[in-house]
């Protein structure tokens, strides 16, 4: 992540002089990829963004197959670029799939990881379609091994089994329910060098070693729950069952439900069964305070949050430094504001909405305020400050409260990196030195 794949994407297809260019990735990237483009080769292509200013499906179908009439009329060079949820469905799909591309760029292509998916079955018959086919990501295997095998279904799927059954049952070792003839859950692994193999046969890997960076650190600091907190925290921890101050009963219907409650009791409110968020604790909050006034009131800082009642955390303790604060989430996105020189000096992230395809670089710290179970999310959101252009050593602060979940998603995160990370492992005799001809 941060090394430069869409560069090197651009310039690729520039040498081989393809046209037109499809390029699939999330939302929030698209104007990025624009951005890219009239960077390193300005006047060079035609550019049509379909983001979020094009309303309907059908709005974004007619302009690109008007656009690439056009160009086509004219001997220009075209870049249609959109987001994956568009581009699957009708009559976009249609269009696409009636189209031979040389080349299909998908961006952050671990969001096709699910060979189900709606989205990823339509990016597997759109590699049919094209010529040449390109997947960028900084982590290809976000929760496990087999994440790789739709990507693969795009980028080739001669290189693993036919069917994704296959390929579970040739790499993974299956255990735990028996459900419907078959065992439904992954106990274990095997033959991973073999899918290492055939993973870096088409894969190239670039660390940040290449980008000469100036070093990161992190550190977390812990802090305790009051009394009520604490006491609501351990009912829903030992009983899946919480009685809250205001008199409001807090439930979870299973394991999952009850870990999302804990983080959101860590982070200070939960969301009871009639709706109302209510706030339980401050701990988390008065750290943040305390972290932040520790900072030059003028230095920039990113705060990763999950929860939307974490934004309005950092907006409060902000306002309480006399700062002025930005939003990048699913209800504001003032990256622009944030990004200017006499910008706000905080800008407070979702972690799910700002982590990919943004450069966050103007800040050199960055505070963890709640983190989720995805751990390409969060690798994404460190790749948004510590990546090319930053000048200075990045610094990384995690915010948990002692005994409590923040440290089992912690650990569940290093367990996930540390599986990644094995697989990944390139091996010299597996991947030359340099590509194949």
């Amino acid at each position: 992540m941060g090394t430069g794949k869409s560069r090197v994407a651009i310039e690729l297809a520039h040498a081989c002089n393809l046209s037109p260019i499809l390029i699939l990735c999330p939302l929030r990237v698209v104007e990025v990829w624009r951005e890219q483009f009239e960077r390193h080769l300005p006047d060079t292509y035609d550019f049509l963004a379909l983001d979020h200013r094009v309303k309907t499906v059908a709005d974004k179908t007619r302009l690109a197959h008007e656009k690439l009439a056009w160009t086509t009329a004219k001997g220009r060079k075209l870049v249609i670029a959109t987001n994956y949820e568009s581009a699957r469905l009708e009559p976009f799909a249609h269009w696409a799939l009636a189209t031979a591309w040389p080349l299909v760029i998908a961006d952050e292509i671990h969001k096709t990881k699910s060979a189900a998916g709606a989205i990823s079955r339509f990016l597997g018959r759109l590699g049919l379609m094209a010529k040449y086919r390109l997947g960028l990501t900084g982590t290809p295997m976000p929760h496990s091994p087999l994440d790789i095998w739709a990507q693969y279904r795009f980028l080739d799927r001669s290189i693993y089994d036919a069917t994704y059954t296959a390929f579970r049952l040739r790499y993974a070792v299956m255990g735990g329910h028996f459900i419907g003839g078959a065992y439904r859950e992954v106990v274990g692994w095997k033959d991973l060098d073999g899918l290492r193999a055939k993973f870096f046969s088409i894969a190239y890997q670039v660390g940040a070693e290449v980008l000469d960076l100036p070093g990161e650190r992190e550190q977390t600091l812990y802090t305790a729950l009051g009394t009520a907190g604490a006491r609501v925290y351990r009912q829903m921890e030992t009983d899946f069952v919480a009685r809250l101050s205001s008199g409001e009963q807090l439930s979870a219907a299973n394991k999952l439900v009850q870990l999302l409650r804990l983080q959101q009791i860590t982070s200070g409110a939960v969301m009871t069964e009639g709706g109302a968020v209510t706030e339980v604790d401050n701990a988390k909050e008065c750290l943040l305070e305390d972290l932040l006034e520790d900072l030059d009131a003028g230095e920039p800082v990113v705060v990763f949050t999950r929860f939307r009642y974490d934004l309005d955390v950092v907006h409060r303790v902000a306002q309480r430094l006399g700062r002025a604060s930005a939003e990048i989430s699913g209800r504001a996105d003032e990256i622009a504001t944030w990004k200017r020189p006499d910008g706000p000096p905080i800008l407070a992230v979702q972690i799910q909405a700002g982590g990919v395809g943004i450069d966050l670089t103007r800040a050199a710290y960055a505070i963890y305020y709640s983190l989720g179970f995805n751990l390409a999310d969060y690798l994404q959101s460190r790749a948004r400050l510590y990546r090319s252009g930053q000048r200075r050593p990045v610094m990384f602060y995690h915010l948990g409260v002692h005994d409590s979940v923040d440290a089992m998603v912690a650990r569940a995160l290093a367990r996930r990196q540390d599986l990644v990370e094995s697989v990944l492992q390139e091996l010299k005799c597996i991947h030359p030195k340099t590509p194949p001809a």
